[in-house]
C-alpha cells in the first residue's frame, strides 16, 4: 500500500509509517564527545563523584553530631533523612566515578547537595556550606554537558 504522498502507510486509511532511519537504527544518538572537552568533563565528573563520596562519608561518620544539630534545620525526622541522604550520596558518587548513568547520578547528588546547603550550610556555615556547594556546581556541569570520556556505560552499551 502506498500513500498519496509516496510514503508507505500502515493501513489504507493513511497512518504514515515511521521513517526508515528510526526503524533501522532507533533514535538518533548525540555524537560522542572527543578531545579536550571530553577530558575536562571527565575531570569534572570524577571530582564531583569524589566530592560526593567525601561528603557522604562526612555525613555518615558524623551522623550523631549532625542529628543533634538538625532540629535547627527545620527538617522532619532528620536522623533517617541523614542516613538516606548519605547512602544516596555514596551510590551517586560511585556512579559518577564509574560513569554509570552520570547525568542521573549527578542530578540526584545535585538535589542532595542543594538540600545540604539550604539546611546545614545555613546554620553551621564553613565546610557545611562550601563543600556541598562545590559538589553541586560539579554535578550541575555533568547534568548540563554529560559525563565526558571514559564512562563505564560506554563499555557496557556502546
Amino acid at each position: 500500500m502506498v500513500a498519496s504522498d509516496g510514503g508507505r502507510s500502515l493501513i489504507e486509511g493513511g497512518i504514515p509509517a515511521a521513517p526508515p532511519s528510526l526503524i533501522a537504527g532507533g533514535l538518533p544518538r548525540e555524537p560522542r564527545q572527543r578531545g579536550f572537552a571530553a577530558l575536562i568533563l571527565l575531570v569534572v565528573r570524577l571530582a564531583a563523584g569524589a566530592g560526593a563520596l567525601v561528603l557522604a562519608v562526612r555525613i555518615l561518620r558524623g551522623h550523631a553530631e549532625l542529628a543533634a544539630a538538625a532540629p535547627d534545620w527545620g527538617l522532619p525526622a532528620p536522623a533517617p533523612l541523614l542516613w538516606a541522604g548519605g547512602g544516596l550520596l555514596v551510590l551517586c558518587g560511585l556512579a559518577l566515578v564509574l560513569g554509570l548513568a552520570p547525568r542521573l547520578a549527578a542530578l540526584v547528588a545535585l538535589v542532595i547537595c542543594l538540600v545540604a546547603v539550604a539546611t546545614a550550610g545555613r546554620t553551621l556555615g564553613g565546610g557545611a556550606l562550601w563543600s556541598p556547594a562545590l559538589v553541586a556546581v560539579g554535578c550541575l556541569v555533568v547534568v548540563w554537558r554529560g559525563g565526558g570520556g571514559a564512562q563505564l556505560l560506554n563499555r557496557i552499551d556502546p
